[in-house]
């Protein structure tokens, strides 16, 4: 096993785990996510890292997905490259789909804990 396939080993496990985290973390503690994730209150490195983890995590399951459910495109549509590999389409949108969709399906995640922190706020009893 070489030290690269380690090392992106490593990197997709721990963005897996951080999306794990994230997602849990919106459900069950919904005011400290929300807090937690702000950008304007000045985000730590570390926090940065692991918002760059989830992201990381999020985009490799969509692309993985999107890949899946192009299961009925042929592989031999696309194009050659210089080397004459063929490039599929699929691969392409897969990868596209990934970059694009990553980024709201994580603002949803965000919406979703705001949303129940709210909620939450007004079904409790102010004082």
């Amino acid at each position: 096993m070489s030290v690269i396939t380690m090392i992106a080993g490593a990197i997709s496990t721990a963005s897996l785990v951080a999306l794990i985290h994230y997602v849990c973390s919106a459900h069950f503690e919904p005011e400290a996510f929300v807090r937690r994730a702000h950008v304007q209150s000045g985000m730590s490195p570390l926090k940065w890292i692991y918002s760059g983890l989830a992201w990381v995590g999020l985009a490799i399951m969509l692309y993985g997905g999107t890949q899946s459910a192009l299961f009925w495109m042929p592989d031999n549509w696309g194009w050659t490259d210089e080397e004459g590999d063929i490039q599929p389409l699929k691969t392409f949108i897969a990868a596209g789909a990934a970059v694009l969709l990553t980024f709201p399906a994580l603002g949803f995640v965000y919406r979703a804990a705001a949303d129940r922190w709210d909620a939450i706020e007004r079904k409790s009893p102010s004082s």
